[in-house]
């Protein structure tokens, strides 16, 4: 599908839209898109908590020094967005220019400097939902924008655990991926042997990460593709739709030493731990373009922003479709009655372009014998509330 395809899918799905006053590569995320992006953040975090993640908050801005540590500056400030911040300073000095945060891994890094670490402490997994900015030249419709939101995490582990977290990283990723539906395919990311010099790290560490990687995709009998596409700091492993990047497992052998962290090993001694950086689903915008291609709107029951639209047949059905609203919320199914001020096939017509799953109507023999017109994918039935009730929650317990 093309990007046009899309932007105007989500237009009329009133997922996002463009305001040339804005600027390009910054969508406002509608409602809709907005409850789409939350249900599957809230599952996310949920996950990670679960893998035993801790969920953090990092600023959206900073001094130009930590990139500076980081020693990332100087290559990637053609990138970033900078503001001439001194911090009241009348001599300008580069370090205290204040960034828009163009990715999260420093800020980790700081958190985990914060206390002295012992090996007993490890694995150190942090995670958070983070806005990132990059001045992008090549935008994409809401695929690739200047203001992105990602499923950042990082995992600070050992040599010898090293295996065991990417088979636990790689099943939660996969089991994301599974429960949206998407077909990927997955790529080892090592380095150029023709080139290496250029990277960081020694052959003993490459050989040691990759022969790792490969035997936690192995244990969990996913096939996946070799290349020599790693970046100079460490290789990856780069989960792919459609030959686009769309979640990725890093390892950096460079940050570590950047930032000097260090923990106790078992002899007592100072060592550097391993660090990963891991996005399970890319970036929520991205996310919602590809939702939007693969389902073309019609998205699985448990991620649709509105399950239920109930529609009034007239004014004298206020209290009992007040009533079946509150039940369908109290059984936590996202449900509305349609007031806007049209008649009743217009509203059925919005609902359906909407690609609401159940479209339910309430009219006189309804409200006598208590019961619902409903209106589904692959019926058009009088039912009652409990059945819809549980109809809906058995559909989305499958997911």
């Amino acid at each position: 599908m093309k990007v046009s395809e899309i932007n105007k899918l989500g237009k009329e799905l009133e997922l996002y839209t463009y305001v040339d006053y804005i600027g390009k590569g910054f969508p406002i995320i509608l409602p809709n898109g907005a409850k789409v992006i939350n249900i599957i953040r809230n599952y996310v975090e949920k996950e990670e908590e679960k893998n035993g993640f801790e969920i953090v908050r990092t600023p959206n801005v900073s001094k130009a020094e930590l990139y500076l540590i980081q020693d990332r500056y100087e290559q990637e400030k053609e990138e970033m967005f900078i503001i001439k911040s001194n911090d009241g300073e009348e001599e300008e000095k580069e370090e205290n220019a204040i960034v828009l945060r163009p990715y999260v891994e420093p800020f980790h890094c700081t958190i985990y400097k914060t206390k002295p670490r012992s090996y007993k402490s490890f694995p150190i997994k942090y995670c958070e939902t983070s806005s990132v900015y990059r001045d992008e030249k090549d935008i994409k419709g809401i695929s690739r924008t200047r203001q992105l939101t990602l499923s950042d995490a990082s995992i600070f582990t050992t040599n010898e655990s090293l295996e065991k977290e990417l088979i636990q990283v790689l099943e939660m990723q996969r089991n994301f991926i599974k429960r949206l539906g998407l077909d990927v395919k997955f790529c080892i990311s090592t380095w150029d042997d023709r080139k290496k010099d250029e990277y960081i790290g020694t052959i003993e560490e490459w050989d040691t990460t990759t022969k790792a990687m490969k035997n936690a995709l192995d244990n969990l009998k996913i096939p996946y593709e070799i290349d020599k596409k790693a970046k100079m700091y460490g290789p990856l492993i780069q989960i792919y739709y459609k030959d686009e990047e769309f979640a990725s497992l890093q390892i950096d052998f460079e940050i570590v030493h950047r930032f000097d962290l260090t923990y106790a090993n078992k002899e007592n001694k100072s060592d550097f731990p391993i660090y990963m950086h891991i996005t399970c689903v890319g970036s929520y915008e991205n996310l919602l373009s590809i939702l939007i291609e693969k389902y073309k709107g019609e998205f699985p029951l448990w991620i649709a922003p509105l399950q239920v639209s109930i529609i009034p047949e007239g004014e004298e059905y206020e209290d009992y479709l007040n009533e079946i609203e509150a039940k369908l919320l109290e059984n936590r199914i996202r449900a509305k009655i349609d007031n806007s001020d049209t008649n009743v096939q217009n509203k059925e017509y919005k609902a359906i372009d909407l690609k609401i799953p159940y479209i339910v109507t309430v009219g006189k023999d309804e409200l006598t014998n208590r019961k619902i017109k409903v209106r589904a994918k692959n019926y058009n039935k009088i039912m009652e509330l409990d059945d819809l009730i549980k109809e809906v929650l058995s559909c989305q317990a499958k997911y």
